[in-house]
């Protein structure tokens, strides 16, 4: 149940960050990012009353990931200051199609097929499209 409620606030925070960046533009970027963040964490709090010791995570590996979490925050809350909210979100959900390509990169055994490039294609010329249609 608890992981349940854990996977529904997460996904309330997901689905109204766009809509919360662009309501708190006033707030500079890096404050607002760091707020972001720390609401965010608070959806975690429940899970700090199991065993710690299960945890472990190699310095690095969390380094990459508070500064990732909080770099990739900060370009997309500056992003819908400097360009039209819409487009801005379009650019930034295109990443799926970013793992698809570079999976071949970082995970061995895993091939690019013709298709992969083919959709990967196909997901940037309509992203493009969307985004030069709206520039008016």
């Amino acid at each position: 149940m608890t992981a349940n409620l854990l996977a529904l606030g997460a996904i309330g925070l997901w689905a109204t960050l766009a809509t919360l960046g662009m309501s708190l533009a006033h707030v500079p970027p890096f404050l607002l990012t760091g707020l972001a963040l720390l609401t965010g964490s608070f959806v975690a709090l429940p899970l700090s009353r199991f065993d710690v010791r299960q945890w472990r995570v190699p310095p690095t590996t969390l380094l990459l990931g508070v500064y990732g979490l909080f770099g990739y925050h900060f370009l997309l809350f500056t992003a819908f200051r400097h360009a039209p909210p819409v487009q801005a979100n379009l650019i930034n959900y295109l990443w799926p199609l970013g793992i698809v390509l570079m999976a071949p990169l970082f995970l061995p055994g895993v091939r690019l097929a013709r298709k992969h490039v083919a959709a990967a294609l196909l997901g940037f010329a309509g992203a493009a499209l969307v985004i030069l249609s709206g520039r008016d």
